[in-house]
């Protein structure tokens, strides 16, 4: 039962987890926010890769999707954008419950409302996104009543899309990650470093991080940049975090858990990058990558998205 909660766990922390007028651009600095204008429309690209090695294997479950977003409004507080999943193809046993529900949500719109420097704000339309939601959620319950393990999963994900932020937790990851480098100023040469707080995939209190923030290329006459931002975590901070874990759940005695997981390579990081034509304020490419190295459970996902117009 023990490992069914931990599964849970990890399971939100993957879900969990990111004006109008032209950029103010100089030779080494530039804002990046949208440029758009209503009824603009654009497709999307976006491919999931989920990497899980166990036993000396690695298994590759790799998910493609594709997406419309249009613009429906525009006001001095902000854009209000309608974003459509058009088509889906899922990865034998993709193992990802986000990725899952979306490919069931075809075709359904989502209303989203961002900031006028193109943040996102919330999901407008919950209550007609919740009623799909919940009948594909249903019937992903329905047809796992012989896998007790995503059995579970599956009714956590209908518990946690009962809330708003849940909903926007469990579905709009790659929404949300598209505008999230929007809203701010990146200057060349200049590393943004901030302290921050990593939620603990074990249940524990959040790991103290270190993201860092860096515009790593800047093109004016394309109009292009490169957003690249890091976050890590001390490795002794994850270690003694595991050790506790395994304490609590294993019957090992404790020298035995501190040598076996004192010698492991444990990891929790993850990494970003956009390219973004900021001249009209769209993310030409974009990749997500979290590592998580526990030990007893090491994965990694990817996550790109890329305008194809």
């Amino acid at each position: 039962m023990k490992q069914k909660t931990l599964s849970l766990l990890i399971l939100l922390i993957f879900l969990a987890a990111y004006l109008s007028g032209r950029s103010q651009t100089s030779d080494n600095s530039v804002d990046v926010k949208p440029h758009w204008k209503v009824d603009e429309a654009h497709s999307v690209k976006i491919i999931t890769t989920t990497s899980d090695f166990s036993n000396g294997k690695t298994q590759n479950y790799i998910s493609n999707f594709e997406a419309n977003f249009k613009v429906l409004a525009i006001t001095d507080s902000g854009y209000q954008v309608e974003w459509t999943y058009t088509d889906s193809k899922l990865a034998n046993n993709e193992p990802v419950l986000e990725s899952q529900i979306i490919a069931k949500l075809i075709n359904v719109k989502m209303i989203i409302r961002l900031s006028n420097t193109g943040r996102f704000k919330e999901l407008i339309n919950v209550n007609d996104v919740k009623a799909f939601a919940d009948k594909s959620v249903d019937e992903l319950i329905a047809g796992s009543s012989s896998n007790p393990t995503m059995n579970i999963q599956y009714k956590a994900a209908k518990q946690l899309i009962t809330t708003k932020k849940g909903l926007e937790i469990a579905l709009l990851k790659q929404i949300k990650f598209y505008n999230f480098s929007f809203g701010f100023t990146y200057k060349l040469d200049y590393v943004q470093t901030n302290d921050i707080k990593f939620p603990n995939p074990l249940g524990g209190q959040p790991f103290d991080a270190v993201e860092k923030v860096q515009l790593t290329k800047l093109d004016n006459k394309s109009s292009t940049c490169v957003i690249e931002t890091n976050k890590t975590i001390d490795g002794n901070a994850v270690k003694a975090a595991v050790i506790e874990y395994v304490k609590k759940i294993s019957k090992a005695d404790a020298k035995t858990i501190d040598d076996e997981i004192g010698k492991a390579n444990l990891e929790i990081s993850e990494s970003t990058m956009q390219q973004i034509e900021f001249s009209k304020g769209l993310v030409q490419k974009s990749f997500f990558k979290r590592t998580m190295n526990l030990g007893f459970q090491n994965r990694t996902s990817v996550l790109e998205i890329e305008t194809l117009d």
